[in-house]
């Protein structure tokens, strides 16, 4: 435990400084409202996990401040961390890059101290902080997208087991046999990293859909106006649409199930299909209206509308007009 608390007034904030810096990050820290004597403690405790790094659980009750990690503070020897902040008394404001939130109590923030943040707690406060190192972070967490300056909100189910877990992990850690100590430790750090995945990932799966829908339409659109064409391939595809031929196929496959030939295949014969279907079309031959939908060979696509239809091109027409 570091405390102000006896130590002279005109002493405090210096060393309130030096501790901070020790023993979260290398900080400027600047009170918001007297200058003349500042109010801070922290306990630290360091937990092991089993088969992985250690991590450390802070607890922090101060008076308001702001707090800048700058680029001068950084030291690009050091090994980062990452400060998942459990907001319990007060509010915070935390900014990270082009992220900024709000911490009201219950959420849980995040940020790398290998760049530049800022925090604001406007009044009095207190919090738990997991720091993590960054190599146990990068095991446990979301890969693939930047979470610094974002929370998980306080309000989400697994969030809040989480939350709790980790609390009543800080609250009874030395009552803990040692032995024990890493099992309890894994769990309660797996319940944030679920916790943290489903919400994240879910947003990117989100994100993901969303895009993933708005590129299949434009192909799809595409691909409709010119199935004609023999020469339609994946390739012109992608390219009128400003994507690789591998991320289209994965989108195709993600949204229809199929590769983009199969896609294009289907759409062909649905097209076969309507018109051996329309008496209006009954002079025009089965090839020639293969051949108006793009495929080159009449025996390929009677085969294909075979395995597709389970009946030939001449019985579906005969059928179809009866």
């Amino acid at each position: 435990m570091l405390t102000t608390a006896g130590v002279p007034e005109v002493d405090q904030l210096g060393f309130w400084r030096e501790f901070v810096c020790r023993t979260i990050a290398g900080v400027e820290a600047t009170p918001l409202h007297r200058k003349d004597c500042y109010a801070g403690a922290i306990q630290a405790r360091s937990v092991p996990l089993t088969d992985l790094p250690s991590f450390d659980l802070l607890n922090v009750k101060a008076d308001p401040q702001r707090v800048s990690r700058t680029r001068q503070l950084i030291n690009a020897q050091t090994e980062g961390a990452w400060l998942l902040m459990i907001q319990r008394k007060g509010i915070c404001d935390i900014r990270q890059g082009s992220a900024q939130i709000t911490l009201a109590p219950g959420d849980i923030g995040f940020l790398d101290t290998s760049r530049p943040y800022e925090v604001i707690f406007p009044r009095r406060f207190a919090q738990s902080i997991v720091k993590l190192p960054t190599p146990l972070f990068g095991e446990l967490f979301p890969k693939g997208r930047d979470i610094a300056g974002t929370a998980l909100p306080g309000g989400d189910a697994l969030a809040a087991i989480a939350r709790y877990n980790l609390l009543l992990l800080e609250r009874l850690a030395s009552s803990i046999e040692p032995r024990f100590l890493p099992t309890v430790a894994n769990r309660a750090i797996d319940h944030l990293s679920l916790a943290a995945r489903t919400l994240f990932d879910g947003s990117m799966r989100d994100a993901r859909r969303d895009a993933y829908a708005f590129h299949f339409e434009r192909a799809s659109l595409y691909i409709s106006e010119h199935l004609s064409d023999t020469k339609l391939s994946v390739e012109r595809i992608a390219d009128a649409i400003g994507l690789s031929s591998g991320h289209l196929q994965e989108i195709f496959r993600d949204n229809s199930g199929h590769t983009i030939a199969d896609y294009v295949r289907q759409q062909r014969l649905a097209m076969c299909r309507r018109d051996l279907a329309d008496a209006s079309l009954g002079q025009d031959s089965i090839t020639s209206i293969a051949f108006r939908w793009g495929f080159s060979e009449s025996s390929s696509f009677s085969r294909a509308f075979r395995n597709a239809f389970q009946i030939t091109p001449r019985q579906y027409r005969r059928i179809s007009r009866h």
